[in-house]
């Protein structure tokens, strides 16, 4: 949906940009769509600094979804932290449903009210910063920038 050369603030001022023109419903989705690409991408930062090559990161994370990223997450984060840990648990506890919601919304099963979307799509940027801003200071890279590929097995860190 948004392409990495965008940039994190640029995707964040689109999806500002859907709920100041009252497009609530596309502003979930988007918004944790969003997260889930931050989520993808920041585990595979992860995976790089365990060791793995750019190709096993790829392989290991394939197409996983939301539910498949939270539970990897524990098993490649620098201080085996749960990506609840992570986020923190006040922006953590409405995602799950923000997922839900979006799932329902994009597959037609449900409509919800527009307070509702505007709600937790503010629930899903600030998890969506809090991520960003504990990857950044974590890691000391940006997942939201093209990672250069390694071809070898490398540990950054030892934990």
């Amino acid at each position: 949906m948004y392409s990495v050369r965008l940039g994190f603030r640029a995707a964040l001022k689109r999806i500002g940009a859907l709920k100041r023109n009252k497009y609530n419903a596309e502003a979930l989705v988007t918004s944790v769509f969003t997260l889930e690409k931050l989520m993808r991408r920041s585990l595979r930062l992860a995976m790089l600094a365990r060791g793995f090559t750019s190709n096993q990161a790829t392989r290991l994370i394939g197409r996983k979804g939301f539910k498949e990223i939270k539970e990897m997450w524990d098993i490649f984060d620098r201080q085996h932290r749960t990506l609840q840990l992570t986020i923190g648990n006040n922006e953590w506890q409405h995602v799950p449903k923000a997922v839900e919601m979006r799932n329902r919304l994009v597959h037609g099963q449900q409509v919800f009210k527009a307070q509702n979307c505007d709600a937790y799509t503010k629930h899903v940027l600030a998890a969506l910063k809090k991520l960003h801003r504990e990857i950044r200071s974590d890691y000391g890279s940006d997942p939201w920038t093209v990672l250069k590929a390694r071809k070898k097995s490398k540990l950054q860190w030892l934990a």
